[in-house]
């Protein structure tokens, strides 16, 4: 009996623990929304990554590797707003998160993560 308690807290003592380590790992998240209107439709949402700057060209091209994949963001793209924090540089590990309103704007905000 206390075999089988001792095992299972120790299981959850280790996954606990993973779950920490994990917080400081790249991510990426998304939420939408759709919003209905008596002429249309519309979706909404964010998109949030966290990770390493891999190129980096002020007011044009940013590329962040988040695990084993790279985004990449066009900060001058037409109806596109970017801000970027002025620290941000290749190598830093950033937050960006890409969002659209319902009426299709687009803003992209980049800031340093950690």
């Amino acid at each position: 009996m206390n075999r089988k308690f001792f095992a299972s807290a120790l299981s959850v003592l280790l996954l606990s623990g993973t779950a920490a380590l994990a917080t400081n790992q790249q991510m990426e998240t998304s939420g939408e929304k759709k919003t209905s209107t008596s002429s249309a439709t519309a979706k909404s949402g964010d998109h949030e990554f966290i990770g390493t700057v891999k190129e980096f060209e002020a007011g044009k091209m940013l590329k962040v590797l988040v695990g084993k994949k790279i985004h990449t963001f066009n900060l001058d793209a037409k109806g596109m707003t970017a801000t970027v924090d002025p620290s941000v540089a290749v190598g830093s590990k950033v937050k960006v998160v890409e969002s659209k309103a319902a009426d299709g704007s687009q803003t992209l905000a980049v800031t340093p993560e950690g």
